[in-house]
């Protein structure tokens, strides 16, 4: 279990790393009558985070491998082209980044200005679309799932490893949802001024997480094809 936990651990931060979805908790917060909603969302994104990555893992341990345990080859070629993805929207990053200008606000996502209006189910369908759909968020899930399953553990072993995972992956969104709770008024400046640096700093933490994790992937597709 603790190699399992191991595994985890690197995607783990690049899906706590997001800024986006920390972004949307707090902007969900400082809406009217916004908190119950931002609870919405942490809960859409633990279910999309623990669900995918469940059937990737169980996908991966199904996939059938060598006699002596290592991952099947579609595992490292799916490791391979996440890898090859990441590194890829890293350079975008920093292309639109360079010609954007260091001094200029990064664009807001025109959906963000429109938080308020979301229903419940909107907020739910949101996490789930951020969770597993974002190539970010979705490289981490997949990296994550593939680990566990590549491990040849029992289900049961394997379910834990999947809750552990989506409990830890949440934390980025869960953390400003409980400090809403427990600080009340007095949090707002400091959930501002969050909201704040991830915005100014968005593109340097994407740039930082798709290069370091495109490495990451492209020496797990090494190590498998090396079997």
């Amino acid at each position: 279990m603790l190699d399992a936990l191991a595994e985890l651990l690197p995607f783990t931060f690049g899906l706590v790393a997001a800024p986006m979805p920390v972004v949307v908790v707090i902007v969900l917060l400082m809406s009217p009558g916004g908190r119950a909603r931002a609870f919405v969302f942490v809960a859409g994104w633990f279910a999309t985070v623990a669900v995918l990555s469940g059937l990737v893992a169980m996908l991966t341990g199904a996939g059938g491998g060598s006699s002596d345990g290592d991952p099947p080859l579609w595992v490292g070629l799916v490791q391979l082209v996440a890898g090859l993805a990441m590194l890829a929207m890293a350079a975008k990053t920093v292309r639109d980044h360079t010609a954007r200008g260091p001094a200029a606000d990064p664009a807001q996502p025109a959906w963000l200005g429109r938080i308020d209006a979301l229903t419940p189910v909107m907020v739910l369908g949101l996490a789930a679309v951020l969770a597993g759909l974002n190539p970010k968020s979705l490289a981490m899930v997949v990296g994550a799932g593939t680990a566990i399953g590549a491990l040849g553990i029992d289900p049961g072993a394997a379910a834990f490893g999947v809750l552990v995972f989506a409990v830890l992956g949440s934390l980025g969104v869960l953390v400003p949802a409980l400090a809403a709770v427990t600080t009340g008024a007095r949090g707002a400046a400091a959930l501002q001024g969050a909201r704040s640096w991830l915005t100014a700093h968005n593109d340097a933490v994407t740039m930082t997480v798709m290069f370091v994790f495109g490495g990451v992937f492209l020496a797990k597709a090494l190590r498998t094809f090396a079997g």
